[in-house]
Protein backbone atom coordinates (compact mmCIF):
# COMPACT_ATOMS: atom_id res chain seq x y z
CA UNK A 1 0.00 0.00 0.00
CA UNK A 2 1.56 3.30 -0.85
CA UNK A 3 2.18 5.91 1.80
CA UNK A 4 -1.03 7.87 2.28
CA UNK A 5 -3.62 6.61 3.48
CA UNK A 6 -6.48 8.88 1.27
CA UNK A 7 -4.81 6.54 -1.64
CA UNK A 8 -7.82 5.31 -3.70
CA UNK A 9 -7.99 1.41 -2.51
CA UNK A 10 -6.34 -0.06 -4.98
CA UNK A 11 -6.32 2.88 -6.98
CA UNK A 12 -9.63 1.14 -8.93
CA UNK A 13 -11.08 3.59 -11.26
CA UNK A 14 -9.33 6.52 -9.98
CA UNK A 15 -8.55 8.19 -12.94
CA UNK A 16 -11.95 8.32 -14.65
CA UNK A 17 -14.25 9.38 -11.85
CA UNK A 18 -17.46 10.04 -13.79
CA UNK A 19 -20.17 12.45 -13.12
CA UNK A 20 -22.61 10.15 -11.81
CA UNK A 21 -20.03 9.45 -9.23
CA UNK A 22 -19.35 13.12 -7.93
CA UNK A 23 -22.64 13.64 -7.76
CA UNK A 24 -23.14 10.48 -5.94
CA UNK A 25 -20.50 11.44 -3.46
CA UNK A 26 -22.36 15.28 -3.17
CA UNK A 27 -25.14 13.77 -2.21
CA UNK A 28 -23.16 11.44 0.20
CA UNK A 29 -21.63 14.76 1.61
CA UNK A 30 -24.70 17.05 2.25
CA UNK A 31 -26.70 13.22 3.98
CA UNK A 32 -23.62 13.55 6.13
CA UNK A 33 -23.87 17.02 6.81
CA UNK A 34 -27.54 17.02 7.56
CA UNK A 35 -26.83 14.00 9.99
CA UNK A 36 -24.34 15.44 12.26
CA UNK A 37 -26.16 18.61 11.90
CA UNK A 38 -29.06 17.42 13.73
CA UNK A 39 -26.71 15.04 15.86
CA UNK A 40 -25.02 18.75 16.93
CA UNK A 41 -28.26 19.91 17.53
CA UNK A 42 -30.07 17.24 20.05
CA UNK A 43 -27.06 15.76 21.44
CA UNK A 44 -26.08 17.48 25.02
CA UNK A 45 -23.61 15.78 26.63
CA UNK A 46 -23.37 18.85 29.20
CA UNK A 47 -19.10 18.58 29.55
CA UNK A 48 -18.26 21.98 30.51
CA UNK A 49 -15.88 22.13 28.22
CA UNK A 50 -16.07 24.68 25.10
CA UNK A 51 -15.90 23.44 21.76
CA UNK A 52 -16.48 20.12 22.02
CA UNK A 53 -19.43 20.01 19.64
CA UNK A 54 -16.78 19.95 16.83
CA UNK A 55 -16.96 16.23 17.36
CA UNK A 56 -20.36 15.64 16.39
CA UNK A 57 -20.32 17.62 13.45
CA UNK A 58 -16.62 18.07 11.71
CA UNK A 59 -15.27 14.69 12.20
CA UNK A 60 -18.07 13.04 10.47
CA UNK A 61 -18.04 15.44 7.60
CA UNK A 62 -14.11 14.66 7.23
CA UNK A 63 -14.79 11.25 7.53
CA UNK A 64 -16.65 11.86 4.56
CA UNK A 65 -14.34 12.93 2.30
CA UNK A 66 -11.51 11.17 2.90
CA UNK A 67 -13.61 7.87 2.18
CA UNK A 68 -15.73 9.54 -0.80
CA UNK A 69 -12.58 11.30 -2.30
CA UNK A 70 -14.97 14.41 -3.10
CA UNK A 71 -13.12 17.61 -3.68
CA UNK A 72 -15.58 19.62 -2.10
CA UNK A 73 -16.85 17.45 0.19
CA UNK A 74 -15.81 18.82 3.35
CA UNK A 75 -16.75 22.03 2.36
CA UNK A 76 -20.27 21.10 1.30
CA UNK A 77 -20.56 19.02 4.36
CA UNK A 78 -19.72 21.28 7.00
CA UNK A 79 -22.73 23.59 4.95
CA UNK A 80 -25.07 21.10 5.21
CA UNK A 81 -24.53 20.56 8.80
CA UNK A 82 -24.31 23.74 9.73
CA UNK A 83 -27.44 25.09 7.75
CA UNK A 84 -29.22 21.92 9.29
CA UNK A 85 -28.22 22.98 12.69
CA UNK A 86 -29.64 26.24 12.41
CA UNK A 87 -33.03 25.61 10.89
CA UNK A 88 -33.09 22.74 13.58
CA UNK A 89 -32.74 25.36 16.45
CA UNK A 90 -29.28 24.72 17.15
CA UNK A 91 -26.59 27.13 17.50
CA UNK A 92 -23.08 26.16 15.52
CA UNK A 93 -20.45 28.84 15.71
CA UNK A 94 -22.75 31.64 16.44
CA UNK A 95 -25.83 30.14 14.41
CA UNK A 96 -26.79 31.90 10.80
CA UNK A 97 -24.12 34.41 11.57
CA UNK A 98 -21.49 31.79 12.27
CA UNK A 99 -22.05 30.24 8.55
CA UNK A 100 -19.39 31.92 6.50
CA UNK A 101 -17.04 30.94 9.03
CA UNK A 102 -17.72 27.38 8.95
CA UNK A 103 -17.99 27.09 5.06
CA UNK A 104 -14.15 28.74 5.78
CA UNK A 105 -13.45 26.12 7.49
CA UNK A 106 -14.85 23.65 5.39
CA UNK A 107 -13.04 24.86 2.75
CA UNK A 108 -9.36 25.32 4.13
CA UNK A 109 -10.12 21.46 5.17
CA UNK A 110 -10.70 20.57 1.24
CA UNK A 111 -7.46 22.66 0.00
CA UNK A 112 -5.16 20.76 2.68
CA UNK A 113 -7.31 17.31 2.07
CA UNK A 114 -6.70 17.93 -1.87
CA UNK A 115 -2.91 18.72 -1.29
CA UNK A 116 -2.43 15.81 0.10
CA UNK A 117 -4.26 13.10 -1.90
CA UNK A 118 -1.85 14.95 -4.77
CA UNK A 119 1.25 14.22 -2.85
CA UNK A 120 0.27 11.17 -1.24
CA UNK A 121 2.33 12.09 1.49
CA UNK A 122 3.01 9.31 4.52
CA UNK A 123 0.03 8.49 7.10
CA UNK A 124 1.84 9.91 9.77
CA UNK A 125 2.07 13.32 8.01
CA UNK A 126 -1.26 13.08 6.66
CA UNK A 127 -2.11 13.06 10.46
CA UNK A 128 -0.63 15.61 11.62
CA UNK A 129 -1.35 18.13 9.16
CA UNK A 130 -5.09 16.85 9.08
CA UNK A 131 -5.64 17.80 12.87
CA UNK A 132 -3.12 20.97 12.92
CA UNK A 133 -6.05 22.12 10.06
CA UNK A 134 -9.14 20.59 12.08
CA UNK A 135 -8.06 22.51 14.99
CA UNK A 136 -7.25 25.92 13.24
CA UNK A 137 -10.84 25.44 11.84
CA UNK A 138 -12.58 25.21 15.09
CA UNK A 139 -10.62 27.72 16.60
CA UNK A 140 -12.31 29.84 14.09
CA UNK A 141 -15.68 28.64 15.40
CA UNK A 142 -14.11 29.88 18.42
CA UNK A 143 -12.99 33.81 17.69
CA UNK A 144 -17.17 33.69 15.74
CA UNK A 145 -18.11 32.92 19.26
CA UNK A 146 -16.25 35.83 20.84
CA UNK A 147 -18.65 38.11 18.54
CA UNK A 148 -21.76 36.81 19.10
CA UNK A 149 -23.71 39.11 21.90
CA UNK A 150 -23.61 36.22 24.49
CA UNK A 151 -19.49 35.76 24.10
CA UNK A 152 -18.18 32.19 24.44
CA UNK A 153 -19.66 29.72 26.61
CA UNK A 154 -20.28 30.35 30.23
CA UNK A 155 -19.67 27.06 31.63
CA UNK A 156 -16.04 25.60 32.13
CA UNK A 157 -15.44 21.99 33.85
CA UNK A 158 -12.12 23.99 35.96
CA UNK A 159 -14.06 26.48 36.77
CA UNK A 160 -14.89 30.50 35.57
CA UNK A 161 -13.83 30.49 32.15
CA UNK A 162 -11.31 32.71 30.36
CA UNK A 163 -10.41 33.17 27.05
CA UNK A 164 -7.05 30.81 27.31
CA UNK A 165 -9.31 28.53 28.94
CA UNK A 166 -11.58 28.58 25.76
CA UNK A 167 -9.09 28.51 23.36
CA UNK A 168 -7.22 25.45 24.70
CA UNK A 169 -10.45 23.88 24.42
CA UNK A 170 -12.07 24.62 21.14
CA UNK A 171 -7.69 23.74 20.05
CA UNK A 172 -7.92 20.71 21.90
CA UNK A 173 -11.31 19.12 20.65
CA UNK A 174 -10.68 20.26 16.60
CA UNK A 175 -7.55 18.43 16.83
CA UNK A 176 -8.62 15.64 18.25
CA UNK A 177 -12.00 15.63 15.56
CA UNK A 178 -8.89 15.78 12.65
CA UNK A 179 -6.97 12.80 14.61
CA UNK A 180 -10.09 10.75 14.92
CA UNK A 181 -11.31 11.27 11.67
CA UNK A 182 -7.96 10.11 9.88
CA UNK A 183 -7.46 7.16 12.15
CA UNK A 184 -11.36 6.13 11.40
CA UNK A 185 -10.43 6.09 7.71
CA UNK A 186 -6.84 4.39 8.12
CA UNK A 187 -8.58 1.59 9.65
CA UNK A 188 -11.56 1.53 7.41
CA UNK A 189 -9.12 1.15 4.67
CA UNK A 190 -6.99 -1.02 6.39
CA UNK A 191 -10.07 -3.44 6.57
CA UNK A 192 -10.97 -2.95 3.07
CA UNK A 193 -7.82 -4.49 1.80
CA UNK A 194 -7.64 -7.16 3.56
CA UNK A 195 -11.23 -8.15 2.63
CA UNK A 196 -10.53 -8.09 -1.11
CA UNK A 197 -6.87 -10.00 -0.27
CA UNK A 198 -9.08 -12.96 1.50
Amino acid sequence: MSGFLLTKVENTKSDNITKAYQLKMLAASISVGVIAGIVTTHIRLHLGLPGHKVLFWLTPVIIARLLSHFKLGTTTGAFSAALTCFMSGGNLAGGIFGLPIIVFSGIILDVVINSLEKRQIPFYQAIVVIGATAMIANLLCFTKRLLVPAGPSPHFLFGNPGFWANLISYAFFGLSAGLIAVVFVRITNRYKNQRRIN
